[in-house]
């Protein structure tokens, strides 16, 4: 099925951009740009334009789902475009798959089924807030985090909203950028701007335990990514003002903290735990949160996601470009920039990646082995 998926998009006509490099060029490298297509028209980028909504791929690995920053979702099939829905407005987030449908959430707070197919809007539910997330869907309900400060579980089927979980924001200075809601053990974890990190029932939203990771106050108190896997008994929380806390699923209680400035994004990787921060990432040991690695990205850059793929680490960088680091060895192994930067995390699979840089140009990369 993934030859599918690269067939596909080779077949897209394209008159500029990167061309694969020689063979021997590439031996020494992790990737390489397989091909490119423009999807927003340069004359329409905004003054800085930003790109945050990852491509989502199907299961059968032959439809590829692009948002974009102008409003426009896109479903990619066979090389073209199969359809284009225009929601109201910015596509600040990927959309998420559940089924035959397609949730989009916008920038102009409503909520979008589309079926995945036919781009037709199945239902819409308006949030009322920005939504900055893509939405977690477990047990057909859709959970979605907003820049208000509200978490929103919606029933995929008819769209209606069956709860809402909201913090205030605090005092002083936080940073834009929300934690996509978790659901693991049975529960719904969301991360808010004021540094707390809650346990929620997914039937009603109540909490079951709520913890102030960042402190009892200050500025940047924001915890801005969740990891909660479901074969662990702990949840990994990105702490600007801390670093990377690791709670008790169970209790919230804090098991350890490893110390790094401005952290923003958390994944695990088996043994391991990828986080980055300002100017860094970083490799922990899972078990004790010990410093295993660290790659410098230079003074106040900060990156997207980390994304592990095949003992690869994908890190793409707002003002920079993206990087291949040996997960196990924090080796550097090469990078791609298109000048532009990157305000997503890549879409990954085995042997091949895609991802949009804030120029509104969509990337196809083989990953090679």
């Amino acid at each position: 099925m993934l030859l599918l998926a690269l067939l596909a998009f080779s077949s897209m006509p394209v008159s500029h951009g990167p061309r694969p490099p020689s063979r021997e060029a590439q031996l020494d490298r992790p990737f390489f740009v397989g091909d490119m297509q423009r999807l927003v028209p340069q004359e329409k980028l905004p003054f800085q334009p930003s790109e945050t909504a990852t491509p989502v791929l199907d299961e059968a690995k032959t439809r590829l789902y692009l948002g974009t920053h102008d409003g426009k979702v896109r479903c990619r099939f066979r090389g073209k475009d199969s359809w284009i829905f225009q929601s109201g407005g910015a596509v600040l987030a990927s959309p998420t798959l559940s089924g035959e449908t397609i949730l989009v959430p916008g920038g102009d707070g409503q909520l979008y089924a589309l079926n995945r197919f036919t781009g037709a809007v199945r239902w819409k539910n308006d949030v009322h807030e920005e939504l900055t997330t893509p939405p977690t869907v477990a047990d057909g309900r859709a959970f979605v985090m907003s820049s208000e400060q509200s978490i929103t579980a919606i029933d995929i089927k008819d769209g209606k909203t069956l709860w809402r979980f909201h913090r205030d924001a605090p005092g002083g200075f936080t940073i834009r950028g929300d934690a996509r809601p978790q659901v693991a053990h049975g529960t719904v974890f969301a991360a808010f701007a004021d540094g707390t990190v809650a346990a929620l029932d997914p039937a009603d939203g109540v909490a079951r335990w709520t913890r102030p990771v960042s402190g009892p106050s200050g500025d940047y108190l924001d915890v801005d990514w969740l990891e909660a896997p479901e074969n662990d008994t702990r949840v990994y929380a990105a702490s600007s003002k801390v670093g990377v806390v690791a709670l008790d699923v169970a209790t919230g209680d804090a098991l350890w903290t490893a110390a790094i400035p401005g952290a923003n994004h958390v994944v695990t990787d088996g043994p391991r735990v990828v986080a980055s921060g300002r100017g860094q990432v970083v490799g922990l040991d899972r078990g004790s949160g010990a410093q295993l690695w660290k790659v410098e990205l230079g003074k106040d850059r900060y990156s997207t996601q980390p994304v592990v793929e095949s003992g690869l680490v994908l890190v793409a960088q707002d003002r920079g470009p993206l990087l291949g680091i040996d997960a196990q060895t924090g080796e550097a192994r090469g990078s791609f920039d298109p000048g532009s930067g990157f305000s997503q995390p890549v879409l990954a699979v085995p042997g091949a990646a895609w991802i949009i840089s804030n120029g509104g140009a969509l990337f196809f990369l083989g990953l090679l082995p």
